[in-house]
């Protein structure tokens, strides 16, 4: 399948319109009908704000199949925010500050310790 097919099988799949994917991208909607007609895919300029219109990937765009999810967090790392979001907002405010006067302190002490643990001058 090539490009331009996959972008109007998602738009069909997506309940999206043609033309509000062209004022997207800031094309005529004969630009797209003439992709169409010739089987030529957009532009890769476009194929960002294409992508991101239709809430795809680039890499579906380009191959049909999606990219892997990437684990940007840490287990512990999920396990520290499912417990913070448990908090009311009030709470999860006073825990940010605390967080943050840590972080402070824990760069202060690092800022005078060498790579031997000796204070560094």
């Amino acid at each position: 399948m090539e490009i331009i097919e996959r972008i109007s099988q998602t738009l069909k799949e997506r309940n999206k319109m043609a033309v509000d994917l062209c004022k997207a991208l800031d094309i005529q909607t004969s630009t797209m009908s003439t992709w169409k007609a010739r089987k030529n895919d957009p532009p890769a300029r476009y194929m960002p704000t294409i992508a991101n219109f239709l809430g795809v990937s680039l890499e579906y765009l380009l191959t049909g199949k999606e990219a892997p999810a990437v684990q940007k967090t840490t287990s512990t790392e999920d396990e520290l925010l499912e417990l913070f979001r448990t908090l009311p907002p009030d709470r999860q405010q006073r825990y940010l500050g605390r967080l943050e006067n840590e972080v402070e302190s824990y760069t202060k002490e690092r800022k005078y310790l060498d790579e031997g643990k000796r204070l560094s001058i």
